[in-house]
């Protein structure tokens, strides 16, 4: 990457791990006017329009981000959540697929899973010195390369919430429960960072889900228990 390119990632990197989306955006926007097809980069700007209600231009993000990288699951859910909201209902899904089956036919996991959690346990060092941006990075690495580490994006998704990146983390609990539907402490984050940004009645229900599969869950029982004591009394 140029060096001038590297400079503006850099500034757009750190607008978008701080939620400053409209920051961001024109940094993403200069590397891809200039030719530069970055998976990561197009996935990013496409969030970005989608949370400005943009669905066609962040279709098209997702889908360069996919041309380049088959297997970006992230960029892929991305493309479902789009086109299902455009009412193209099939499309993001076939795209679903065909990631999990470029992540799923390599041959190299047990390497990958090895790298994979050195950026993890770098991370978590990054975390212990009070660098949330680096671990946040780090995480990143870690989730490219093993996508289905499902406990390394939850980890991710917690950071992302201390953070008050909600929509981030909230984008990578939603990736876990497409890709495992029954993940109840996914579910039960998720659940809690509904409340906290406003949907009280998505977030409930999500947290009743929960404890209906496993009622001991500590965190679901607990704002359930708080928030809900009548339906608590009641199960």
């Amino acid at each position: 990457m140029p060096p001038w390119a590297q400079q503006i990632l850099d500034a757009a990197n750190d607008h978008y791990a701080r939620a400053e989306y409209p920051l961001a955006q024109p940094y993403y926007e200069k590397l891809v006017q200039q030719g530069l097809r970055y998976p990561d980069v197009l996935n990013r700007l496409g969030v970005i329009y989608h949370l400005n209600a943009r669905l066609p231009e962040a279709r098209w993000c997702f889908e360069q981000a996919l041309e380049v990288n088959s297997g970006y699951l992230e960029a892929a859910l991305n493309l479902t959540v789009t086109c299902n909201e455009l009412g193209e209902y099939g499309s993001g899904v076939r795209s679903l697929e065909r990631a999990q089956s470029c992540v799923d036919s390599s041959n190299d996991a047990y390497r990958r899973g090895k790298v994979a959690n050195l950026h993890r346990a770098l991370a978590q060092a990054y975390i212990e010195l009070e660098r949330p941006e680096d671990a946040i990075h780090e995480f990143g690495r870690a989730l490219r390369l093993c996508p289905r580490f499902h406990d390394i994006r939850l980890e991710l998704a917690r950071l992302l919430r201390l953070r008050g990146n909600a929509h981030g983390a909230r984008e990578q609990l939603t990736l876990v429960l497409q890709l495992e539907p029954g993940h109840h402490d996914a579910q039960a984050l998720l659940g809690v960072i509904e409340i906290e940004t406003g949907d009280r009645r998505q977030g409930l229900q999500h947290l009743r889900d929960v404890v209906d599969r496993c009622a001991d869950h500590p965190v679901a029982k607990a704002y359930l228990e708080h928030a809900e004591p009548e339906y608590w009394q009641a199960s």
